[in-house]
């Protein structure tokens, strides 16, 4: 898993140490950057970044850090080696991630305008998006899906023409479900509905639609952020109105019901699955207590969780990726 363990006196305390971390299935941890607080210039903390971006081929991370409240700054990390280069990103940008084939980054600024930059500066207009969601590039690398209202467009990197694929409402790009499907949540006035994308158009619902816009929903998910398959059933990541994620199943009706993680005191993240287990994260929610710093194996039918890695008492997770899933730019 690709991780950042953020250690501070507390969830909602300003963090003192942030790192990017490896964390083998055995629960190994290996830290890969890190950063202390330091003292604020031009209104922010040059220590703080977040993680936007991983190519496991290349073993490349990509950082974000604000240079000021305008203007923020990447941080290409080569895994193997530790050097890590800065290069500058434009002004207003929303969304940034590797190039998939190593010659520079993708970039969206909050106009939609997506740039290619090449590590020697020379940027690239290669089209416009329509969302605030980033876009995500294909698994072979040749193009980028980008989010619109009613429809995903196929732009590809060597700047040839441009395709549309029509979708159920507006959709934010997850992750890849295969080679040639992309997962993403749908939004439309009548709800949220997780769907897959498929290259030559096919669009297949995979979870039920999420009411949302209806006056007697009840929940317990607005909306599904991932989804993963154990025992034959699917498992689902859901998300209340506040934030905080946790595991949702449905019943042969249709219906969304919660799955308890006995002892669990915050939110549940989704990372992958191995075997009949689903690999989660214990980690923060908007209104509850700070949560157990755990990683860990859990059999949603038994409920019986075998504990793969805890992090220290000031410790708790910014990220827990699958390390062979790159994601959306900026998610």
């Amino acid at each position: 898993m690709l991780t950042t363990v953020i250690r501070s006196a507390g969830v909602d305390r300003p963090a003192r140490a942030r790192s990017p971390e490896l964390v083998s299935p055995d629960g190994v941890r290996y830290s890969l950057y890190a950063t202390r607080r330091q003292p604020m210039e031009n209104n922010v903390d040059p220590s703080n970044f977040t993680l936007i971006g991983w190519d496991p081929d290349t073993r490349v991370a990509l950082l974000k850090r604000y240079v000021s409240l305008r203007r923020s700054q990447a941080i290409r990390l080569d895994l193997e080696s530790g050097a890590s280069q800065t290069p500058a990103l434009p002004g207003r940008e929303s969304a940034t991630g590797l190039r998939p084939d190593g010659a520079g980054v993708l970039t969206q600024n909050i106009g939609g305008k997506i740039f290619s930059i090449a590590r020697d500066g020379t940027r690239t207009l290669l089209g416009r998006g329509e969302s605030s969601w980033g876009p995500i590039s294909t698994p072979d690398g040749t193009a980028a899906v980008v989010a619109g209202v009613g429809h995903v467009t196929i732009l590809p990197l060597d700047g040839s023409a441009a395709r549309e694929i029509s979708t159920p409402g507006e959709c934010r790009p997850l992750r890849w479900y295969g080679d040639t499907q992309l997962l993403a949540s749908c939004y439309s006035r009548t709800g949220s509905q997780l769907v897959t994308i498929a290259l030559d158009g096919t669009i297949t619902p995979r979870a039920g639609l999420r009411a949302t816009g209806s006056p007697d929903f009840r929940g317990p998910s607005w909306d599904d952020t991932d989804m993963r398959v154990v025992g034959g059933r699917a498992y689902y990541e859901g998300n209340g109105p506040c934030g905080g994620s946790f595991i949702v199943r449905e019943n042969a009706a249709g219906d969304a019901k919660k799955v308890r993680v006995p002892g669990s005191t915050g939110g549940i993240s989704l990372v992958d699955a191995r075997d009949d287990r689903l690999v989660i994260a214990h980690t923060a929610t908007c209104d509850e207590g700070p949560p157990r710093a755990v990683l860990s194996l859990f059999d949603p039918v038994t409920k019986v969780e075998e504990m793969v890695l805890t992090l220290g008492r000031r410790e708790h997770w910014g990220h827990v990726l699958a390390w062979d899933e790159p994601r959306p730019r900026g998610y």
